[in-house]
């Protein structure tokens, strides 16, 4: 029987995960994952955690445990990376850790040995580069990433000025009240199996704000100084990687420092175009045909396989050609990577026809991830508070389900009148923005 108990707890605790914006989706490797992250005790409590920040004092009322037993279970988790809990609004706030970006990544941003890191490490690699089941909960057509690629600002020209502050890497690292650095997830787990990254060290995973603050004070990362950060940023770029932050304008929480050969965002791309290319930046790069020699330097270089040589044979100044390269847009990151490569100045970044929507906040991405994931009502209303909870959460879902529903949302402009209009509502209700 508590066999049977223990598989019933760890299938709640994937349901209530899938119920987030990036949920939880399989039916076997999931499973597997959750029993190393979590233990039977652990998963149970993490079943009855909101889906939202919720105080200590309502999470004891909520759970039914005082709150002097209840705060060092939380520190314990947090711990390990299974609880957030984040200083929002002057009060502590706990919720549960999503899969991405969550405790899947906490669980290979340090050395560990209450759990068995290499047999994680190829579970995870099964479960988001081999298995289809995490990339398809994407839905074709869905506009918001959890990531946004930051161009290299040393590929713009200078004094550019169509680059907005919170586009800049440097800006992002210098306002920051905040710094971190930890081990990089992807490539502690290509380590452990057997694929140690060539062009970098594992240790340049940079958190910011209240992500340094929440990763520092469990462990997870360390506290560096601002001056640390920006050659951080400098080294990574030398080494050819890609800046992808937080997809948010107001105090984003990370800039990984990504390469092609280990990213798990940039691999399911590849394999399974999960997310397209909505994390790109607001530019592309673009061939100039007159002076490219077909040398493949930036196909080589692109970490994205948004570069392709064409047979395209020509003349130019009495020298024989016989490639060219050709960039797809639809698959470009606008990071920047190949310019510095190509030795004939034929490759510039220019600005996109149509610039990405960036949410404001985070809030703000969280409620449009789940509108456009059909989750939204899991996020309003959670159904387990009870009854009403549950009829209100089944009835907001088949509104929000309904065809007339999803044509207006649909548009962007009416879409986003109605996450600030939600938004609006939240502050009213003295729900702060994170």
């Amino acid at each position: 029987m508590g066999h049977l108990a223990t598989k019933a707890t760890y299938k709640k605790l994937r349901e209530r995960l899938d119920l987030l914006p990036v949920g939880a989706p399989g039916q076997s490797t999931i499973y597997e994952i959750l029993k190393i992250t979590h233990t039977p005790e652990e998963a149970e409590l993490c079943c009855q955690m909101p889906l939202k920040f919720s105080t200590l004092g309502a999470l004891s009322r909520k759970l039914g445990i005082p709150r002097d037993s209840l705060r060092p279970k939380l520190e314990t988790m947090a711990d390990k990376g299974l609880i957030l809990d984040m200083l929002i609004g002057g009060k502590m706030r706990y919720m549960i850790t999503p899969t991405i970006i969550g405790f899947i990544e906490f669980s290979m941003m340090r050395i560990r040995d209450d759990v068995d890191q290499k047999h994680l490490a190829n579970l995870y690699h099964r479960y988001l580069l081999e298995e289809p089941d995490f990339a398809n909960q994407f839905k074709p057509g869905t506009k918001t990433s959890l990531f946004r690629t930051l161009v290299h600002e040393t590929t713009l020209p200078e004094n550019y000025t169509e680059v907005l502050d919170w586009e800049r890497a440097t800006h992002i690292v210098e306002s920051a009240v905040a710094r971190a650095v930890s081990l990089c997830h992807c490539r502690h787990v290509t380590h452990h199996r057997g694929e140690d990254c060539k062009k970098i060290r594992m240790e340049v995973c940079l958190s910011l704000n209240i992500g340094a603050d929440y990763l520092s004070r469990h462990g997870l990362a360390r506290l560096i100084s601002k001056e640390e950060a920006l050659d951080l940023l400098v080294e990574t770029r030398e080494a050819g990687l890609v800046h992808l932050g937080d997809n948010v304008q107001n105090r984003p929480g990370f800039i990984c420092n990504c390469c092609g050969c280990c990213c798990e965002v940039m691999g399911a791309m590849k394999n399974f175009g999960m997310f397209e290319n909505t994390f790109s930046s607001n530019f592309e790069a673009r061939v100039d045909n007159q002076a490219c020699t077909g040398c493949k330097k930036c196909q080589k270089a692109c970490p994205a396989n948004a570069i392709d040589i064409i047979d395209k044979p020509r003349t130019k100044k009495g020298k024989k050609y016989k490639f060219l390269a050709k960039v797809d847009p639809k698959v470009c990151l606008g990071c920047g990577v190949c310019i510095p490569e190509c030795k004939f100045d034929s490759m510039a970044m220019v600005p996109r026809a149509q610039r990405r929507i960036t949410p404001r906040s985070t809030f703000t991405r969280v409620l449009t991830m789940a509108l456009e994931q059909g989750k939204l009502h899991q996020m309003l209303i959670d159904a387990d508070s009870g009854v009403m909870a549950h009829t209100a959460n089944a009835m907001l879902g088949a509104i929000l389900d309904l065809p007339p529903a999803k044509q207006l949302l649909a548009r962007d402009e009416l879409r986003s009148r109605f996450i600030e209009f939600l938004i609006s509502g939240a502050k009213k209700a003295g729900i702060e923005e994170v």
